[in-house]
């Protein structure tokens, strides 16, 4: 695991050098009972249209690597309307490369965000991907705030329900930090096997 934290501090270190009013870090972290997670989003707007995003996630147990998840995406997204983008990306995944091509609905305001995806991705055969994520923050008093998000990702093809993942974040929001309680849940091949993890998790907006 050693060498894929390198990666992703590699890849944040090459952007770092970019235009810091074009691009967003948001690396978020998780201390839990069974594993400690690192996810990050790097976002960078090369025009008004045309933006990369990449995606890691790297979920590692504390006492041996059986059942590691790692999750690597380099997305292209194109604007086509304010609230919605065309997109394709390629990456790494339990259990190898993929390929996707999406479209996006997103809508934003000044305490929430929701976006939902519909697309398909390849994988050893084609399978039809849904992705909803969802982030809130209602005002609690001045320089505070809660903070309550949810990403749900499933994957559905001729065998059924190959791959799925939810992740909750309950806590607060004090500027560009978050922290608070964290829900990992992770399935495989038809959940004949899943994983949780549930522990503290810290968030923040680079």
């Amino acid at each position: 695991m050693t060498a894929k934290y390198a990666a992703a501090l590699a890849l944040a270190s090459a952007l770092s050098g970019l235009d810091a009013q074009k691009i967003s870090y948001t690396p978020d972290i998780v201390v839990g009972h069974r594993s400690y997670t690192y996810m990050h989003n790097i976002n960078y707007q090369l025009n008004e249209q045309l933006k990369i995003n990449n995606l890691t996630l790297f979920d590692t147990e504390y006492t041996r690597d059986k059942d590691n998840i790692f999750f690597i995406r380099n997305t292209l997204s194109y604007s086509l309307h304010k609230r919605f983008n065309v997109n394709a990306a390629f990456g790494m995944k339990n259990p190898g490369a993929f390929f996707s091509v999406y479209a996006q609905y997103k809508i934003t305001g000044p305490s929430y965000s929701f976006s939902y995806s519909l697309g398909t991705t390849y994988q050893k055969g084609f399978s039809l991907e849904q992705s909803v994520s969802l982030e809130y923050a209602p005002y609690l008093k001045e320089n505070l705030q809660g903070y309550f998000s949810v990403l749900a990702i499933g994957n559905i093809d001729d065998s059924g329900y190959p791959r799925g993942l939810q992740f909750v974040r309950l806590g607060l929001k004090q500027d560009k930090m978050m922290y608070g309680v964290a829900t990992n849940f992770d399935q495989f091949n038809n959940a004949k096997k899943t994983l949780e993890n549930i522990g503290a998790f810290v968030k923040y907006n680079f």
